[in-house]
């Protein structure tokens, strides 16, 4: 027992401690702390020192996923709804247009490079989701976050992940050992829709006075454990009806964002970012192989899907107000969080190569990388 915890704490302190200080090395040159943690994961797992198995350890399995429900609960608390209510005309033509654009012309491009439907869809929705959490550190770097174009990017972003948590729900019942049924599909992606409205709905009305009596009595630490069991009851609630956990996260989230202590949460739940997020992202990194990064047909993948991912992305900005269009299609670039959650989970389920993996993680460090050079581009032509 003593050597199974010796050896797990070492792993913690590995992971915990790298990231956090590859994190302070990245954001001193203004890049993202996710990018230290994928390219922790691909030191440390089976590409490099073979200390991560992020195929056969079990806690690290379970670390990783708690790391994602926590990532998606936040999410939903700071996804500001205001926001995207004051902006939601162009917000929704922008996402729309994203839409159509990836789950169209990207499905193709997957069939075409011989995927199965399922994962040419898995392909498409990688490459559709904007990264919320980096678009709007991006607008706050930039002070733009609460002007007309920098409300439409967040509107359209939060929009991107909404319908990407409901064709994750959809797409993973579909690869479920049950048969796959067009008619059941739709059900499962309407079932996602219908808990994440009722939840709302149930929750502005109940979540306040739930915390209200909680507060009363006057436990340390009652708040922020009451909302972590709240979290993780919904997202069991949301696996025992058949969807995927991450959408009873996400629906918590946006519950509790009307409470009275949702602030407290907020910066409560951001410490559990820090301490679980890591593991996700660190396990995906070391999910890849990256031997495949030095056989040119891998190169060309990353090559025309970052070509795309970029391309797409300014023409969805074409959804966006006259004068606006081009600093929102940059602003909709960046990939993160919700793409890899597609890229992984397609990796797991067996419907995307690991040549298509490595391809797709490349792309999402290459996009993080590329947008705030051509933001402070366009700023200098144009106000945001």
């Amino acid at each position: 027992m003593e050597s199974e915890f010796t050896e797990i704490a070492l792993k913690m302190i590995v992971i915990l401690g790298g990231a956090k200080l590859l994190a302070v090395l990245l954001e001193r040159v203004g890049q993202e702390a996710v990018l230290g943690e994928l390219l922790l994961g691909i030191v440390l797992g089976p590409s490099v020192l073979r200390l991560l198995d992020p195929k056969g350890d079990p806690v690290l399995a379970f670390l990783a996923e708690l790391g994602i429900v926590v990532l998606v609960f936040y999410i939903g608390l700071v996804a500001e709804l205001d926001l995207f209510i004051r902006a939601w005309r162009p917000s929704l033509r922008v996402a729309l247009v994203g839409m159509a654009i990836f789950l169209g012309a990207g499905t193709l491009v997957g069939l075409g490079a011989g995927l199965s439907l399922l994962g040419a869809l898995f392909l498409g929705a990688a490459l559709m989701a904007t990264s919320m959490g980096k678009a709007g550190r991006l607008l706050v770097a930039t002070q733009r976050m609460l002007l007309p174009a920098g409300m439409t990017v967040l509107g359209a972003a939060l929009l991107d992940d909404l319908i990407a948590l409901w064709l994750l729900a959809g797409l993973q019942a579909w690869a479920g050992p049950r048969p796959f049924r067009w008619e059941l599909f739709v059900l499962e992606g309407l079932g996602s829709l219908l808990f994440l409205v009722g939840g709302l709905w149930l929750g502005v009305r109940l979540a306040p006075r739930l915390f209200r009596l909680l507060e009363s009595l006057e436990t340390r630490g009652m708040i922020i454990v009451a909302a972590l069991v709240f979290c993780l009851g919904l997202a069991v609630a949301a696996k025992g009806l058949g969807l995927a956990l991450i959408v009873g996260a996400f629906a918590a989230g946006l519950m509790l964002e009307y409470v009275h202590h949702e602030r407290q949460i907020t910066r409560q739940v951001e410490t559990l970012v820090d301490l679980f997020v890591p593991f996700y992202f660190v396990k995906a990194g070391a999910l890849l192989d990256l031997a495949l990064l030095t056989e040119w047909k891998v190169l060309v993948s990353v090559l025309g899907l970052t070509a795309f991912a970029i391309a797409g992305k300014l023409l969805s900005g074409l959804g966006a107000e006259r004068g606006q269009r081009w600093l929102v299609g940059v602003g909709m670039i960046p990939r993160g969080e919700v793409g890899l959650i597609f890229a992984t989970a397609g990796l797991e389920l067996g419907l995307l190569s690991k040549e298509l993996y490595a391809a797709l993680l490349a792309m999402i460090l290459l996009t993080t990388f590329i947008t705030p050079l051509l933001l402070r581009f366009s700023l200098r032509r144009a106000p945001l």
